[in-house]
C-alpha cells in the first residue's frame, strides 16, 4: 500500500524504516531492502526524497520540466513515484509512505528519520574516489545518525526475499535466503550493541548467526617470540568473543532465537569481516570499536565495509 505524504503521516514518528531515494538503481535497490525488512518486521516504511537548488539529485532536474521551484518539486514527486512503482510491495501489511522535502540531503533525511527504528540509504560505489568523497550522502548519515543505519548497494546483494516480495517486473524473490547474518566483535560497548541488534535480525531472517573477533599484531617480532606473544593474543581474543556472546546468551535468559558460530580470526577487523560477508545476507558493525581517534584518521571498520561489502551492512549505533 502506498500513501501520499501530503495526506498521510510518515513512519518516523511510528518507530518505522525510513529510506533515502534519489532515483538512482541504487536507491531502488534500498527501497526493496526497506520494504523486504518492513515486511518481516511489521514496519511501515517512508521512502523520502530531499532535493535541493544546486542539483541534487541529477535524476529531479533530469525530469523537471523547468528550473523554479514548483518544477523541480513537481519533478522531485515523479521521481519518487517512479521509484517507489518499481518496487512492488508483496505484503498488504506494509504501506509505504512517500515524502519530499527540500533542503540539504543528510541533515533533512536525519530530520525524517526522528522516531524511526532504522534508516537504509543506497551506495553507488563506483570507484575510489567516490568512497574517499567525505560529503557524500551515504557516508554523511552513517557518520551522524542517531539510530542504527543500513547501506544497500544496487546490484551487489544476492538477497532472496523470505518475504516473498516482487519487483515491478515481477521477478520472484520468494526462496529462502539461507545465508548467515555476520556481526563483528570486539568487546566494545558499540559491539555488543551490533550483536545485540544482530541477533535479532537473524532471528527475523530464521538463519544462523556468525560472530567474528579480528585480532592482529601491531608490531613485528621475531618468529619466536611471535608463537608466545601470538598465542596468548588469540587465547584472549576467543575469551573476548566468549565473553560477548555469553552476555546476549545471559540476556536472553539462557539462551538465543538461533544458531551461533564463532570465529576468531588472525586478521585485520575490516579484512576479516569483509571476507566472511562474501556469503553472507547481511554484515552487522558498531559505529566506533576500539580503534578510537586514530582509526576515525585512518578509515574506520564500519567506513571500509561500507564501502567494499558485497551485502548490505548495518552500522550500529
Amino acid at each position: 500500500m502506498v500513501r501520499s505524504d501530503a495526506v498521510q503521516p510518515d513512519a518516523a514518528g511510528t518507530g518505522g524504516i525510513v529510506v533515502g531515494v534519489d532515483g538512482s538503481p541504487e536507491s531502488i535497490a534500498a527501497l526493496r531492502w526497506a520494504v523486504d525488512e518492513g515486511a518481516r518486521r511489521r514496519l511501515p516504511v517512508t521512502a523520502a526524497l530531499v532535493w535541493d537548488a544546486v542539483g541534487e539529485p541529477r535524476a529531479v532536474f533530469d525530469r523537471a520540466a523547468g528550473a523554479d521551484r514548483a518544477g523541480l518539486e513537481q519533478a522531485a514527486r515523479r521521481v519518487l513515484a517512479d521509484t517507489v512503482a518499481a518496487v512492488r510491495v508483496h505484503d498488504p501489511a506494509v504501506t509505504v509512505t512517500e515524502r519530499v522535502e527540500e533542503g540539504s540531503p543528510v541533515p533533512e533525511l536525519l530530520g525524517i528519520a526522528t522516531g524511526a527504528q532504522l534508516v537504509v540509504v543506497g551506495e553507488r560505489g563506483p570507484g575510489a574516489l567516490h568512497r574517499l568523497v567525505a560529503g557524500s550522502v551515504c557516508q554523511g548519515v552513517v557518520h551522524h545518525a542517531p539510530l542504527p543505519v543500513v547501506v544497500v548497494r544496487g546490484g551487489a546483494d544476492r538477497s532472496g526475499g523470505a518475504t516473498g516480495a516482487t519487483d515491478a517486473v515481477g521477478a520472484d524473490t520468494t526462496s529462502v535466503d539461507e545465508r548467515p547474518v555476520v556481526v563483528g566483535v570486539d568487546g566494545s560497548a558499540g559491539s555488543l550493541r551490533a550483536l545485540r541488534w544482530a541477533v535479532e535480525a537473524a532471528a527475523a531472517r530464521k538463519t544462523a548467526l556468525r560472530a567474528v573477533h579480528a585480532w592482529h599484531l601491531d608490531v613485528p617480532v621475531y618468529p619466536g617470540i611471535y608463537a608466545d606473544f601470538g598465542s596468548a593474543l588469540a587465547e584472549q581474543a576467543q575469551r573476548t568473543l566468549d565473553d560477548a556472546v555469553n552476555t546476549i546468551i545471559a540476556e536472553h535468559g539462557g539462551g538465543l532465537p538461533v544458531p551461533v558460530v564463532k570465529e576468531a580470526v588472525a586478521d585485520g577487523a575490516a579484512r576479516a569481516l569483509l571476507r566472511s560477508a562474501t556469503d553472507a545476507q547481511l554484515l552487522v558493525v558498531g559505529s566506533r570499536g576500539h580503534g578510537g581517534f586514530a582509526e576515525l584518521l585512518l578509515g574506520s571498520v564500519s567506513h571500509q565495509c561500507v564501502a567494499h561489502a558485497p551485502c548490505p551492512v548495518a552500522v550500529i549505533r
